[in-house]
């Protein structure tokens, strides 16, 4: 059995069948305009997604993201050999990263300076993903009807 990042259940030989159609679709995901360039720092060149938040990023946000632990991001690489299973690929379809940058805050998120020292970027993902700083409310539920 295979277990996926999202908690999914495979057998290995169904995920290691699925292999090549698996990067393909993350492929041209990621040759997407808004998943071309990393959702966190803006650098040209993404190689990897954080699977949890549905975003691309590039290797040195990846490596930051590693270092917050799974309970905030679930970072896994877009090429080599990984297997991704498709409940993981799926959550990257429904969300990317312009999705999820509106979901996370949109124009509201500042983003952290060209250089920025890796404590810097450390503290602006945590503000980003875990304390959902700039997070946009959920839109509350139309009232109900009262029964008649």
């Amino acid at each position: 059995m295979w277990r996926s990042k999202l908690g999914g259940v495979y057998s290995k030989a169904e995920i290691e069948a699925m292999d090549g159609a698996m990067h393909a679709k993350l492929s041209a995901l990621r040759k997407l305009p808004e998943n071309r360039v990393c959702a966190d720092c803006g650098a040209q060149g993404t190689v990897w997604a954080i699977v949890n938040h549905g975003v691309f990023v590039c290797m040195r946000c990846g490596a930051l993201h590693r270092s917050l632990g799974t309970h905030v991001s679930v970072p896994k690489g877009c090429t080599g050999t990984y297997l991704w299973g498709p409940d993981e690929v799926q959550a990257m379809i429904e969300n990317g990263n312009a999705k999820s940058n509106a979901r996370l805050g949109g124009e509201r998120i500042p983003r952290p300076p060209p250089g920025a020292s890796d404590d810097v970027m450390v503290r602006h993902l945590k503000d980003k993903y875990e304390r959902r700083v700039w997070a946009v409310a959920p839109a509350s539920p139309p009232p109900q009807a009262p029964p008649y």
